[in-house]
């Protein structure tokens, strides 16, 4: 019987790429993708010097150099056609990726260009106040103030989908206060989600 549990999900799709990738990474090779893309109804190839695999929300994700885009793009395992090592072209070192500076500024994955940090203010309920103080949505997380109906928080984030998706998981429990654009945004999915 067991007496420990971990949260992952064994039937998730890529799991099957994270060795490889990480031989990849370490050895400095440069991969071939087939990738499908949510944002495209067929997949695409794609010419990707490997940094970093990373696990967020149990799904694995490869953030490397694009060499298309000249940027670094980030591939979600799970839509994966295939993969191989390309003989084309020479590996690009790793000057521009630094994971910890990256991730700093975001809740997830997904780091939006030319979106800049904010300071985001959000109430939350006296039944969700104990929750959020004792798992603080990110690093940056500050009490504002706390009363008997519940505590207002800042985080300092560039927003992002990640973000979006953890405070509508809190539903009726949480307010976006500041900024207003934000709050317009939440507002906008919420009434989505009612049809």
């Amino acid at each position: 019987m067991p007496i420990i549990g971990f949260d992952t999900n064994q039937y998730l799709q890529g799991r099957e790429h994270i060795g490889s990738l990480f031989h990849h990474i370490l050895y400095k090779r440069v991969l071939a993708f087939t990738y499908h893309p949510f944002s495209s109804e067929v997949p695409v190839q794609m010419i990707i010097h490997p940094y970093y695999l990373r696990q967020y929300n149990n799904r694995w994700f490869l953030f490397g150099w694009n060499d298309e885009l000249q940027r670094i793009s980030t591939l979600a395992l799970d839509r994966i056609i295939s993969m191989e090592e390309s003989k084309e072209t020479e590996f690009i070192e790793n000057t521009c990726f630094d994971p910890v500076d990256y991730f700093e500024d975001i809740v997830g994955v997904s780091r939006i260009e030319g979106q800049t940090l904010q300071r985001i203010v959000l109430f939350f309920t006296a039944k969700s106040a104990p929750y959020i103080l004792s798992k603080p949505l990110h690093g940056s997380q500050r009490i504002v103030s706390k009363s008997e109906e519940g505590v207002t928080v800042s985080i300092d984030v560039i927003p992002n989908f990640e973000l979006e998706t953890v405070i509508l998981s809190h539903g009726e429990r949480v307010k976006v206060l500041e900024p207003q654009d934000f709050r317009l945004k939440i507002e906008e999915r919420l009434r989505g989600a009612l049809g």
